[in-house]
C-alpha cells in the first residue's frame, strides 16, 4: 500500500469528517443496508480500501472502491470532479499522494476544495487538475 495519504498538497486533511471542518473527502458508501452520499473517509486501510462512516447516521464499515454505484455492503464510489465542474463527474479507480486515477486509467493531480458555493458549507470536494 504505502504511505497512507493524509493530506493534499496544500495540507487540507483527506481524512476527518468534512460537517463543520473544511477537511475529509465526501464520498458515497453502501452502509446501514442501503447507499448513503452523505459519507466520509475515516482511515485508509489499503491501496483501494478505505472505513468510511456517515456523517448523521454514525453506521461505518471497511469499503473498497467500485466504478457503480454501491450496492452491497463493503462498497464505496469515490468522485472528483475535472477542474472542479460539477459537470465533469469522474469516478476514481485510486487515490494517491500526488495522483488520483480514473478507471479508464487516466491521471489527473488532485487537490480538495470547500463547496460552500452550493449551500453545504465545509463541504469539501475532490477536484481533478487536467
Amino acid at each position: 500500500m504505502g504511505r497512507p495519504v493524509k493530506s493534499d498538497r496544500n495540507g487540507v486533511r483527506v481524512f476527518g469528517t468534512y460537517a463543520g471542518a473544511a477537511e475529509g473527502i465526501r464520498c458515497e458508501a453502501y452502509l446501514g443496508g442501503s447507499n448513503q452520499s452523505d459519507v466520509y473517509i475515516v482511515k485508509q486501510l489499503g491501496a483501494r480500501r478505505y472505513k468510511v462512516e456517515e456523517v448523521t447516521g454514525g453506521n461505518s464499515a471497511r469499503a473498497k472502491l467500485v466504478s457503480g454505484v454501491p450496492a452491497a455492503d463493503g462498497e464505496m464510489r469515490l468522485t472528483g470532479h475535472l477542474n472542479g465542474d460539477p459537470a465533469q463527474p469522474i469516478v476514481l479507480r485510486k487515490l494517491n499522494k500526488r495522483t488520483a486515477t480514473s478507471y479508464a486509467g487516466a491521471r489527473y493531480k488532485w487537490i480538495l476544495n470547500d463547496d460552500s458555493t452550493a449551500g453545504e458549507e465545509g463541504r469539501i470536494n475532490l477536484t481533478l487538475i487536467s
